[in-house]
């Protein structure tokens, strides 16, 4: 059974469900990017070319990214089909056979030997990812999912600031690379595998799975599983675009750096670092910015961060002639050098905000006997995307465009990707919407959360206090919320389009509109037998003094026609808001210039067939207690 830590990301290294988890990850990005290095070795003639051209770090990667493209739809496969613990330790072995045999083609002067490790450290990448996913997904509860993501995605990101740096010492000390990188991968490779015998035992979902091992076979079937739910295929799309703009930034950094700043030694080192160690930031905020949930809203924030940032990058650009070469300090007393760590800083910490949510929301709805599938199939349309990345600048780069002007190209591909997927999945925007608008007025603290069903029909039940209850319930609530409101309320001007957003569902009273009433009753019940959550105010009305009024029949109404389970919710704290009908009418008080605090409490879900108006009444008003 999974005991979760009580809000708390860091605490959860020390934990044997995660802690040698994310070790194996440290290490096996670590590997990575040491072992493309030794391909920049072989495929530049022994100039160990770090900080040389996108072309020839597209060659080194493309070694790596292509088998594992075909390996991708088989080690998702494996993962759902075997204990994960065990693929990870299969993994991790051939990630330490890769290393060894790098090692012995650079000493022997053999750079087949060398690329064919790469290939393998590929082909191994692409198995761990899936099976790393889905112990995260298997040893973490829904309120830990962003917590741990972000965990793994700064862990990716330490190894790679902690690679790159190496490399960089190598390069500019003159070192034997022989001296300094093997030994560290060796290290590196032993350490990792050490500690995936640490990972306790994981349990197949899927035991009598027949894998596909033709690799079109693999590919139709794990495809066909990814993209069964458009929220699923959404997110991969989503991902898979991060990591090409990401892709196109870390190849064209060097050159811009050298090219278009005239920056040289440190200076392009500190450009390369800025956008990893930033998204080491972003990818832990998550965490606490989330509330112990997968915070859809984070994505679209993340999404704008990164445009901003990419055009901003572009912007700033000398668009005349490079800057002349000059050190490290010279350079930060330029404004165009410390423009552009401001842009890379703004463009990594949106990125984390941007990923993170996405990879712990794949595994949250991905069905459980399916994730490593589901899995498989975003890193195989992630290799995909980096390989159209990798082709699509070197195009552009032999038609004469700037190093800048491509890295605006796919910043502005991206937040169109990220528009379209909104539209499509308006909930991503919504979350950003409510979460802004509620955060901005109130500090807000809620309470058993995990009383909301995480799947299947049900409906909340609420006091009515202010304008703001819809949204501070859709803000705290982590799946989409239908709510019933008045039509009159429906249709305050903007508040009306987040509404509109949300698919609230107007109503209005038998003598105004029977057929109106009739209509509102029927789009309750197609949401409910759609398994989704409808929110209700009984009260039919805000109240008028601050305390709870009689609840109407029509929540029994709809319990009869749909019989689901009854959750009680009560607000507390919004009386005192400037939205609530205190003083006559909404916004007949000043607001006060520090932010209210309020709490959301939910109650224990009731039985259809023992909810009445009057026991949900009581509920609700033994929830919110005396607090108005």
């Amino acid at each position: 059974m999974t005991i979760e830590t009580k809000g708390k990301q860091l605490p959860l290294l020390v934990e044997r469900r995660i802690g040698p988890l994310w070790l194996c990850q440290l290490t096996n990005s670590f590997n990575s990017q040491l072992l493309r290095a030794a391909t920049l070795w072989v495929v530049s003639g022994g100039a160990y070319a770090v900080l040389g051209d996108a072309g020839l770090r597209g060659e080194a990667l493309v070694w790596f990214a292509l088998p594992a493209l075909m390996m991708a739809v088989i080690g998702g496969q494996l993962t759902d089909r075997l204990d994960r613990a065990i693929v990870l330790r299969i993994c991790q072995s051939l990630g330490l056979l890769s290393g060894l045999s790098a090692i012995y083609g650079l000493v022997t002067d053999r750079p087949a030997l060398v690329l064919a490790a790469v290939a393998v450290a590929g082909m191994q990448a692409t198995i761990f990812g899936p099976a790393q996913g889905a112990l995260l997904r298997q040893h973490l509860g829904d309120t830990e999912l962003t917590a741990g993501n972000g965990l793994m995605s700064a862990a990716r990101q330490i190894a790679m600031v902690l690679a790159m740096t190496l490399m960089l010492m190598t390069v500019a000390g003159h070192w034997d690379v022989q001296r300094i990188l093997l030994p560290a991968l060796v290290v590196s490779a032993l350490l990792g595998l050490a500690a995936a015998f640490a990972v306790p035992r994981s349990p197949a979902p899927s035991p009598n799975l027949d894998i596909a091992w033709r690799p079109l076979e693999a590919l139709r079937r794990t495809l066909v599983t990814a993209l069964r739910s458009r929220g699923i295929f959404l997110a991969i799309l989503g991902v898979s675009w991060f990591w090409f703009t990401n892709l196109i930034y870390i190849m064209n950094l060097p050159a811009y750096a050298v090219e278009v700043i005239g920056a040289q030694g440190n200076a392009v080192a500190l450009l390369q670092l800025t956008p990893a160690t930033a998204m080491i930031i972003g990818s832990l905020l998550c965490h606490p910015a989330s509330g112990r949930r997968v915070e859809l809203g984070l994505v679209p924030l993340g999404a704008i961060g990164m445009t901003l940032a990419g055009v901003d990058f572009y912007l700033n650009s000398p668009q005349a002639a490079p800057l002349a070469a000059v050190g490290l300090r010279e350079l930060f007393l330029t404004p165009t050098y410390l423009r552009c760590l401001i842009d890379l800083s703004v463009f990594g910490v949106s990125a984390g905000l941007f990923v993170v949510p996405l990879y712990a929301l794949i595994q949250q709805i991905a069905p459980h006997d399916q994730v490593g599938r589901i899995l498989g199939g975003m890193y195989f349309y992630n290799l995909a995307f980096i390989g159209v990345a990798l082709a699509g600048a070197q195009w552009l780069l032999h038609e004469g465009l700037s190093v800048h002007a491509i890295v605006l190209i796919a910043t502005l591909m991206q937040a169109c990707v990220a528009v379209y997927i909104f539209l499509l999945l308006p909930e991503f925007l919504l979350r950003l919407v409510m979460w802004l608008l509620v955060h901005t007025v109130y500090r807000m603290d809620a309470s058993d959360l995990e009383r909301v069903p995480a799947e299947g029909p049900a409906v909340l039940v609420c006091n009515h206090v202010s304008y703001m209850d819809a949204l501070v319930i859709g803000a705290k609530i982590r799946r989409p919320v239908r709510f019933v409101m008045h039509k009159r309320i429906f249709q305050i001007p903007v508040l009306k389009s987040v509404f509109g957003l949300a698919k609230a569902i107007p109503i209005v009273s038998a003598k105004q509109d029977p057929e109106g009433l009739k209509y509102a009753f029927d789009q309750v019940a197609q949401e409910l037998s759609e398994g989704r959550i409808v929110g209700i105010f009984p009260e039919g009305k805000l109240t008028l003094d601050g305390e709870i009024g009689e609840f109407r029949g029509g929540i029994e109404k709809i319990i009869g026609r749909n019989p689901v389970p009854v959750v009680p919710i009560a607000l507390q704290g919004l009386w005192e808001s400037i939205f609530s009908m205190r003083g006559g009418k909404p916004l007949a008080r000043l607001p006060r210039l520090r932010r209210a605090r309020i709490a959301l409490r939910v109650g224990e879900p009731v039985p259809p067939e023992e909810a009445s108006v009057e026991d949900l009444r009581k509920r609700v008003v033994a929830l919110r207690g005396d607090l108005r």
